[in-house]
């Protein structure tokens, strides 16, 4: 008779950042990206502002660790991968560089799985702007601007005021965030390469994509 195997243990991705609705996004975005089947997907609720730290990053990095394993310890699931967000609050240029590289140094030496930086230039609006099929999903009367569909996204300096004046009515907000993210994934509109371009959602598709899996040596 064969021994009895136990199950397999279950595998959470953790999503961390500064502000609940940009969260929602990831958490609808990283099972599109994720290579193989997506762990389970969990947050940390509290707001833990990254990238305004960037000279101070070990004590909030080590924040996101100890709350990361706590929540795992939760789900009685095996930590896989943390996913961290912030907003650059500037465009993607040199400076860009700079912050991306430093803080993904410190995240991967200081946490114990996979970690992802997701670090949208400038904001998380520039992110969606890559998939304008997914706006009048949400709303019949949004419809992005044919030149914005062309534009480098990455050095669009006020993404968030820039469709709540030109994306039509309602007026956009920032709540609206998880669910056009929602309808872009589900209408397959979301790949690593989407139509539109923003380098530092790139970057973080790589990021991702280059993740060990779980169970693979």
């Amino acid at each position: 008779m064969s021994p009895h195997r136990p199950s397999k243990r279950t595998s959470v991705i953790v999503v961390a950042g500064e502000s609940g609705n940009d969260r929602g996004v990831l958490k609808k975005l990283i099972p599109a990206l994720y290579r193989g089947t997506c762990p389970r997907i969990e947050e940390i609720r509290d707001e833990i502002k990254l990238a305004a730290a960037i000279n101070q990053l070990s004590p909030r990095v080590e924040v996101i660790r100890k709350r990361a394993l706590a929540k795992a310890k939760d789900c009685d699931a095996e930590l896989v991968g943390i996913v961290v967000h912030a907003d650059m609050d500037a465009v993607a240029d040199q400076s860009y560089d700079r912050v991306r590289d430093r803080v993904t140094t410190h995240l991967r030496a200081k946490l114990p799985c996979n970690s992802a930086l997701a670090l949208s230039a400038v904001e998380m609006e520039a992110w969606l702007m890559q998939f304008p099929d997914a706006f009048p999903k949400v709303n019949s009367g949004w419809a992005m601007r044919p030149q914005d569909c062309r534009r480098d996204l990455g050095l669009l300096l006020n993404p968030k005021e820039h469709l709540m004046k030109h994306l039509g009515k309602p007026t956009y907000r920032e709540s609206h965030s998880p669910k056009i993210m929602d309808e872009a994934v589900r209408h397959g509109h979301v790949s690593a390469r989407p139509a539109g371009n923003n380098r530092s959602f790139r970057d973080f598709a790589d990021e991702l994509a280059g993740w060990e899996q779980p169970g693979r040596q």
